[in-house]
């Protein structure tokens, strides 16, 4: 096994607002870069092996108050679903950025990617714009970053010029061809259900099987009747949505909630659970004023430098 700091230490700011929900966002690839001065690939499904959450100002906010009904802060963390369509429609997007690099440099130059070029996804629009926490050492100064450039296409279609677009799983579209500059950022697990063919709805059973004469040769009361009924109306459409797959925009579209706590006496801790990408999203409340949590994250040892890290 390879040596590997495994534990990333963030902070979470409250909202000055108390009992208001204020979202963080943690890319462990790229932290995990930082503390190990070495590329840790973000295509791959991080193991986490447990949160601890501290609250720093309060110990002892864990209370309950039987009149108020006041509990300490919640937190929850979040992560791209752990499903067939997140994994295809990543693969979908690694796939195409792939290509657009070696179209445009097979036969007219030499490899020109660079050294740590790595293939990386936002996890959501919201993640895009939102708030990044940074890993912390033991005196709350930040590690410093390197470089750590998202994934971008570019695409010719619908605009004058060429359209360069970042990527994200979960979520719509932001921007289109009907705009001046195009598309801004594509959801590619919406990506990838607008361009597969679907499902269609099963055999379909005719209304009028009930009335055959054939089959009410054996209808000896009203039983056969209700059986078949029930088979002309039950179970023809899959029991998922046909049209739009889990993490489009209106199926989903923002990251599934692993793990969820309340702090008692200032302090909570999560089990261990896995992650698409490294990417997670906290959500937390505080019942004070600009409360702060101190996060600490651990993964899980394994063969990946010194990380449990599966490839997607």
């Amino acid at each position: 096994m390879e040596p590997a700091a495994r534990y990333l230490r963030y902070e979470i700011v409250n909202s000055a607002n108390i009992n208001t929900e204020t979202s963080h966002f943690v890319d462990l690839a790229s932290d995990l870069s930082r503390i190990n001065r070495r590329l840790m690939r973000q295509g791959r499904v991080y193991h986490v092996r447990k949160i601890t959450i501290v609250s720093k100002n309060t110990p002892n906010v864990g209370y309950v108050d039987p009149n108020t009904l006041r509990s300490g802060g919640r937190v929850s963390v979040s992560v791209i679903p752990s499903t067939w369509v997140s994994a295809m429609s990543w693969k979908r997007g690694f796939s195409t950025w792939n290509r657009m690099i070696k179209d445009n440099t097979i036969g007219l130059m030499n490899d020109v990617k660079g050294t740590w070029s790595d293939f990386k996804v936002y996890m959501s629009l919201d993640h895009r714009s939102g708030t990044v926490l940074q890993p912390l050492d033991n005196g709350g100064n930040t590690y410093k970053a390197g470089m750590w450039t998202y994934s971008q296409l570019v695409s010719p279609d619908g605009t004058t010029s060429a359209d360069t677009f970042d990527l994200h799983m979960l979520g719509a579209h932001s921007g289109d061809t009907s705009q001046t500059n195009g598309y801004n950022s594509v959801g590619l697990i919406r990506s990838y259900g607008e361009a597969r063919a679907t499902v269609q709805q099963g055999p379909n059973v005719p209304s009028t099987a009930s009335d055959d004469p054939l089959v009410n040769v054996f209808d000896h009361g009203t039983v056969a009747d209700e059986i078949l009924n029930d088979l002309e109306g039950h179970n023809d459409f899959p029991p998922y949505d046909i049209d739009e797959y889990p993490g489009d925009d209106t199926n989903g579209p923002k990251p599934a909630v692993v793990q969820d706590v309340i702090l008692r006496d200032g302090f909570a801790t999560m089990a261990g659970f896995s992650a698409m990408c490294g990417l997670l999203e906290f959500e937390s409340t505080s019942p004070i004023a600009n409360d702060e949590y101190s996060v600490l994250v651990e993964l899980a040892s394994g063969p990946y430098r010194g990380i449990k890290a599966d490839v997607i």
